[in-house]
C-alpha cells in the first residue's frame, strides 16, 4: 500500500479509532430521521424484501438444490420453534465420532434471505474442515430489529449445544457468519448463554460499527475511485429497518467493535473485502483488540496471538455469494473464496481447533 494511502485511511479512520479507544463514550442515540427519509426507507426496503424473495423462490423453482447440497438434518428447537435451522455433517462422519461444532449465520442485512442461501457453504466447510456445521435462522428486519435477532441467534446456539442428539465436541464451537452475520455472531456470542462456550469466531466482511451513519462511512472509503460499493443504495434502508429510534448505537451487542476485548470470543479471525465501505470499521476493530494501532500499513494481513486479520484484494462486498457475471468473474471469485477458506480452516486447525 501506498504512503499516500496510508496517510487518506489513517486521517480518515481517526474518529473511529479514537472512538474504539475510549471505553468511557457516553451513549449515542439513534434519532428519528425525517419523514420522507422514513417512508422512503419503509417502501424501499420491503420491495427489496419482495423483490428477493421472488427470485430466490425462482431460483430455487429452476435451479433447485442437488442432492449434494442437502442439510443431513433440519432442526427446530422449543426455544425458537418457528426457526428452522440445517444441519450439514461432514461426509466422512462414522457414528460415534464426536466433532467441533461449527454455527453459520447467514447475511442479508438484518432483513433478507434464510439458512437456505448459506448451503453452498455449509456443504463445503464440513467437507473441508471435517466440522458439524449447523446454519442457524433468526427473525428478520423491519418487523424484528435489533436485539431480537442477537437473541434469536444465543437462544438457538444454545439450543444446538445442548442438544444430546447431535455429535458435538462441546471444547470446540466456533461461530461464524457473513456481513449480518457476521455482527451477530459476535453479539450473540457476548450473551451469558454463549459467552465461555464459543472458543473462536470466524466472520467474513462483518458490520462491527453502527455508530457512524453509512454516508459517513461512503466518505471514509481510501479507495473513492474504486467500483460501486454493492452497499451504497441500501445501507440507509438497513439500518432504518434494523436500529430503532432511540437505541444506543454504541451498545456491544449492536457494534461489537466498542465490545470489551473480554466479553468476546477469545479467537477471532476478520476477513474483509477491499472494495466495501464495511471493511474500514473490522480493519480498525482488528488492530484494536491485538494491539496493533501503529501498523503502517494495515492493509496487511496479520497474525498476532489469537488473533488473524485477511483482507481480499480485489474484492466487493458479498463476493462470496454473488450471483451473475461471466465466466471469468465467476471463476476468479471462487478462486477467492477457495483460498479464503483454506487460510481459515488452517487458522482454526493450528489454533483454536488444535
Amino acid at each position: 500500500m501506498s504512503k499516500t494511502t496510508t496517510t487518506i485511511m489513517s486521517g480518515s479512520l481517526q474518529s473511529l479509532e479514537d472512538s474504539i479507544a475510549d471505553e468511557s463514550l457516553p451513549p449515542l442515540l439513534k434519532v428519528a430521521l425525517p419523514f420522507s427519509h422514513r417512508i422512503n426507507c419503509f417502501i424501499r426496503l420491503w420491495l427489496f424484501k419482495f423483490m428477493v424473495t421472488i427470485v430466490f423462490s425462482i431460483h430455487r423453482i429452476f435451479y433447485p438444490t442437488s442432492p449434494t447440497r442437502q442439510p443431513t438434518l433440519l432442526k427446530n428447537y422449543p426455544c425458537r420453534p418457528f426457526l428452522q435451522n440445517r444441519v450439514f455433517l461432514p461426509p466422512n462422519y462414522q457414528a460415534g465420532d464426536v466433532l467441533p461444532l461449527y454455527l453459520d449465520i447467514h447475511g442479508g442485512g438484518f432483513a433478507l434471505c434464510d439458512p437456505q442461501f448459506d448451503d453452498k457453504f455449509c456443504v463445503s466447510w464440513a467437507k473441508r474442515t471435517g466440522m458439524l456445521v449447523v446454519s442457524l435462522d433468526y427473525r428478520k428486519a423491519p418487523l424484528h430489529p435489533f436485539p431480537t435477532p442477537v437473541f434469536d441467534i444465543g437462544a438457538v446456539a444454545r439450543a444446538v449445544i445442548d442438544d444430546s442428539t447431535l455429535p458435538i465436541d462441546k471444547t470446540k464451537i466456533v461461530i461464524g457468519g457473513f456481513s449480518a452475520g457476521g455482527n451477530l455472531a459476535l453479539g450473540a456470542s457476548q450473551l451469558p448463554e454463549l459467552k465461555g462456550l464459543i472458543k473462536a469466531a470466524v466472520t467474513f466482511y462483518p458490520i462491527v460499527d453502527f455508530g457512524h451513519p453509512p454516508e459517513h462511512k461512503l466518505s471514509m472509503r481510501p479507495y473513492k475511485n474504486g467500483p460501486k460499493d454493492n452497499l451504497e443504495t441500501s445501507s440507509p434502508w438497513f439500518d432504518w429497518g434494523y436500529v430503532p429510534v432511540g437505541q444506543n448505537r454504541r451498545d456491544p451487542l449492536l457494534s461489537p467493535c466498542y465490545a470489551r476485548r473480554t466479553d468476546l470470543p477469545k479467537w477471532i479471525y476478520i476477513a474483509a473485502a477491499q472494495y466495501d465501505m464495511l471493511r474500514l470499521e473490522a480493519q480498525d476493530m482488528m488492530h484494536h483488540i491485538s494491539d496493533q494501532q501503529q501498523r503502517e500499513d494495515q492493509e496487511a494481513p496479520f497474525e498476532k496471538g489469537t488473533y488473524k486479520w485477511t483482507l481480499v484484494m480485489g474484492a466487493k462486498h458479498g463476493f462470496t455469494h454473488h450471483f451473475g457475471g461471466n465466466k471469468a468473474k465467476r471463476e476468479e471469485r471462487e478462486r477467492k473464496c477457495q483460498e479464503l477458506y483454506a487460510e481459515a480452516d488452517a487458522w482454526l486447525k493450528n489454533g483454536p481447533l488444535a
